[in-house]
């Protein structure tokens, strides 16, 4: 047997020598190379060295030929056979790779499923070899244009085999064009930290340094015997993009290679895997885990991690990919929920973005609008994760100061994590001061990303307690006054959330910022001061506001402090602690406060409604005032009375700016208990009248009150001189202003001191001195009812009106000159009258409705009733009725003559 197969192998060898052409000497290779190759698995070493010799000819002849073909097609089937030695096998690969590029393209793509078929159960280099046959076929191959239609690879039975092809390509994809893989010196470099990983790990352990993205083991394979131009790698590549188009292999397997091509250099492979992606945008599953797991790990490489078991061996270890690539990737991962959930490998992506060596402005501005994302989505209970985000982007902040825009992203994302995990921020005060003072040094944009982020960490301090809530106050206070509208704003924030209704401390900072001159920040604030908490946001244990000796102590304390400093305003002589407009909201809140701790629940600000709280606010200030001797009632130290404060404070701004509602307030607390409070009034007599003169008419009249509300006190004789002092202006006609505030107080201090008798000394009559007085005063007040002067007139009407309430008019009921009857008449003229104005009108029925009030036995009773119905208008009805009801109060038995003409009345309109 030996000598025949020695024999046969020998006329092969004649054969072969004898061939004269190329044609000649292919047909005998197509003709004997297979069944030669099957003579490698004979069992005689002899036949099996002829064989070699043969072999060993037969490549030199075919190297020289580049043009003579191989029986490629019968060489797969002998190399696909299952009984085939493997020595025969590992001969056979050899002329199929040197056969299978010499086909005509057609052939090779006919041959190229079998390839793949070829490659199922073969070692790891041989499918390594028969892949890189097939990769430049794929630029070539012809798919059927319908998804019915057979497919020219048949893979669904093969997953194993899809598998290597899927990372062969991946590999090709990653592979530079015109990359050089060169050795490391023969004497490699100290090894690297144990886990190490990055450009110098290959090289440390005596390997070549692989492109990004890949590993040394597939940088070879992918280089191969051949390695390919860039031209051809270039065809490579889009017969790959080719392939997947053609959905030859599940879809999602292939994304990350299209997400991969879609970085390429060349732009004719990024535009084609461009253009696949968005076509495939709307089908694929972005929260598919194998889709988002092959992102990370060809983002992130192989990089050792401690929960990992064994280590990668550092020639299969991939690198992390370009940054290219990476940015190609990360806005992928931005459309994927899963991809945020992942930990650690999204936090690791994060670091790498915002502190990577090779890191640029726009994968920063990627990473940072992923930080966004995991903000957004991860869940609040990952504390390591948004621990390691914060310190990242703290970081960041800190380190960074390139391009504002990413300063501002940083920022806001800050913020969002502030919302998302509150815990990690509660006791971090110092991150607050840090935004806080970043907002004073930086430019406009960015400050508006400090504020917006600072706005929503605001929510995570609402529960401070103690010493943080202590130092939140004291950094709040900091910065309220500051010259950036900005932080102003988010200091005013601040304070209206982080503390409870009730606390003195941050209700004062609020003031401060409700005198602001810009009404961004003033409004807010008095927003805040004014509106009581929804039982929602009401902190549990507080009040809707504080108490009025704690607020009113308090505010005296830092009055005196700020006088003291340059924060104190000066007015014309007067020195202020504060503002004009700060100090108006300050004594505004502070009357508030007193009604609040009077038992009233109204926060309005309006005259008419503050009226409303007068009696409970006297019952409270009376009893202040009866305990002033205590220390509950008293401030601080033992100081003055709360009460006394609050007066103090009002007259200090009243006599520096004025103000109406300041006037009043002034005026409500020493009337609900004039017997305490009016002594601290009697040397400033000439204050008072000061006001009475101004040039705005509610302050006179309400000057005037007062002045009626401290003049009623004091003793006869002097009582008698200011009412003839009165009556004397009365006559001044250089200043209407000073007339009309003369006539208010001489009307609201006859009205005073007939009610104060009438309560006291029911029974006994008026001294004749003093009655004589009265209606002396009531004559000088009517002979101003036929003025020339609207502003007068309207002043005697009211102040009429008030001594009617009071008591009984000491005129004539009826004959000539100022009588009752006279002023019934010209009352009631005054109500239909077109050239008369609303107030007036006003006046007019009041005082009507009055004049009853004070004399039960009015002679001209049924004559007010009879004339108020008459003149009934739609516009000034309601008032009518209202004041009608005090006649009815008075004059019961009037009752059925009201009723019936009101329904007269009522059916003629």
């Amino acid at each position: 047997t030996l000598h025949i197969n020695c024999d046969r192998l020998e006329r092969v060898f004649l054969r072969l020598g004898h061939a004269e052409t190329d044609e000649q000497l292919q047909d005998i290779i197509s003709k004997f190379l297979p069944p030669v190759l099957l003579k490698l698995s004979s069992a005689q070493e002899g036949v099996r060295k002829k064989v070699m010799e043969l072999l060993v000819h037969l490549n030199k002849r075919i190297k020289s030929r580049p043009k003579i073909q191989l029986p490629v097609e019968t060489l797969l089937v002998q190399y696909q056979d299952p009984a085939a030695a493997s020595f025969v096998t590992n001969f056979t690969i050899i002329y199929i790779k040197i056969g299978y590029p010499r086909l005509e393209v057609s052939k090779q793509c006919e041959l190229a499923p079998t390839l793949l078929t070829a490659m199922e159960g073969k070692p790891q280099p041989q499918q390594d070899s028969l892949m890189h046959l097939l990769i430049p076929t794929l630029y070539h191959m012809k798919y059927p244009s319908e998804p019915s239609k057979a497919s020219p690879f048949v893979l669904t039975e093969r997953p194993k085999t899809v598998q290597l092809l899927l990372e062969f390509m991946l590999d090709v994809l990653l592979m530079p064009y015109g990359f050089v893989l060169n050795e490391p010196p023969s004497r490699p470099a100290p090894s690297s930290p144990q886990g190490g990983s990055g450009t110098g790990a290959a090289a440390a352990q005596g390997l070549p340094q692989p492109p990004p993205g890949m590993s040394v083991y597939a940088v070879k394979r992918v280089i191969g015997e051949d390695q390919w131009s860039p031209e051809q790698l270039e065809q490579c590549k889009l017969g790959i993009v080719k392939f997947i188009e053609a959905e030859q292999v599940p879809e999602v397997e292939t994304v990350i290679h299209l997400v991969v091509a879609s970085s390429d250099t060349r732009h004719s492979v990024a535009t084609a895997a461009d253009l696949e992606l968005k076509s495939k945008q709307s089908i694929i599953d972005w929260n598919n885990p194998l889709i988002i797991n092959k992102m990370y790990k060809i983002y992130l490489g192989d990089i050792p991690l401690k929960t990992k078991g064994a280590t990668v061996k550092q020639e299969l270890k991939h690198e992390p990919v370009s940054t290219r690539v990476k940015m190609k990737i990360l806005p992928h991962l931005l459309r994927s929920r899963l991809a945020a959930e992942c930990f650690p490998a999204n936090i690791q992506v994060v670091y790498d973005g915002l502190f990577g060596a090779n890191t640029n402005n726009k994968l920063l501005s990627l990473t940072l609008q992923f930080v966004h994302h995991i903000c957004m989505v991860c869940p609040d209970s990952n504390k390591p994760l948004g621990l390691m985000l914060l310190n990242g982007l703290t970081k960041l902040i800190n380190e960074y100061k390139e391009d504002p825009k990413l300063l501002c992203m940083a920022y806001s994302a800050v913020g969002k994590l502030s919302s998302r995990m509150p815990q990690l921020f509660t006791k971090d005060i110092a991150l607050v001061q840090q935004f806080f003072e970043s907002m004073c040094k930086e430019d406009a944009d960015v400050r508006l990303a400090i504020q917006e982020a600072l706005s929503m960490m605001v929510g995570a301090y609402v529960n401070l307690q103690g010493a943080l809530l202590n130092l939140m106050e004291a950094l709040v206070a900091a910065y309220i006054t500051k010259p950036e509208v900005q932080v102003r704003q988010i200091a005013m924030k601040f304070a209206i959330t982080v503390f409870a209704p009730d606390h003195v401390g941050s209700r004062y900072l609020l003031l401060l910022a409700a005198g602001d001159p810009r009404e961004e920040v003033s409004g807010e604030a008095r927003r805040a001061l004014r509106s009581l908490p929804s039982t929602k946001t009401e902190k549990e244990g507080s009040r809707p506001m504080p108490s009025f000796p704690e607020m009113v102590g308090y505010i005296q304390e830092k009055a005196a402090q700020r006088l003291k400093t340059p924060a104190k305003y000066i007015v014309g002589t007067s020195t202020l602690p504060f503002n004009p407009a700060t100090f108006g909201e300050i004594v505004l809140y502070l009357r508030m406060c007193l009604a609040y701790s009077a038992g009233a629940t109204s926060t309005s600000q309006s005259l008419m409604d503050m009226q409303d709280d007068a009696p409970l606010i006297g019952r409270y200030v009376q009893s202040l005032l009866s305990n002033e001797a205590s220390p509950s009632s008293a401030t601080k130290g033992g100081e003055a009375n709360p009460v006394h404060i609050y007066m103090a404070l009002l007259q200090q701004l009243l006599s520096a700016v004025g103000g109406i509602p300041v006037m009043y307030c002034l005026l409500e607390v020493v009337s609900v208990c004039p017997e305490k409070l009016t002594p601290n009034f009697v040397d400033k007599i000439d204050w008072i009248k000061g006001l009475m003169n101004t040039n705005k008419e509610d302050m006179r009249e309400l000057a005037a009150q007062l002045y009626a509300v401290v003049v009623s006190t004091m003793s006869g004789n002097e009582l008698r001189t200011a009412v003839q002092n009165l009556i004397k202006t009365t006559k001044d006609t250089h200043s209407p202003e000073t007339q009309h505030g003369a006539i208010l107080a001489l009307g609201y201090m006859v009205g005073r001191y007939m009610n104060k008798r009438r309560s006291l000394m029911p029974t006994e009559p008026t001294p004749k001195e003093n009655e004589e007085l009265i209606a002396i005063a009531t004559k000088a007040i009517g002979s101003f009812l036929d003025s020339e002067s609207p502003l007068l007139t309207v002043a005697a009407v009211t102040a009429l009106g008030e001594i009617g309430r009071n008591s009984v008019l000491l005129i004539p009921a009826d004959g000539n000159g100022f009588t009752k009857l006279s002023l019934v008449d010209n009352l009631l003229a005054r109500i239909p009258s077109g050239k008369e104005t609303g107030k007036m009108k006003e006046r007019a029925i009041q005082t009507l409705g009055f004049l009853p009030v004070g004399d039960g036995e009015f002679p001209h009773q049924k004559k007010i009733l009879q004339g108020l119905m008459d003149s009934v208008e739609a516009a000034v009805f309601f008032a009518v009725f209202c004041v009608c009801l005090f006649v009815i109060y008075s004059c019961f038995h009037l009752t059925v003559l009201f009723v019936s003409c009101c329904r007269s009345q009522l059916s003629v309109k």
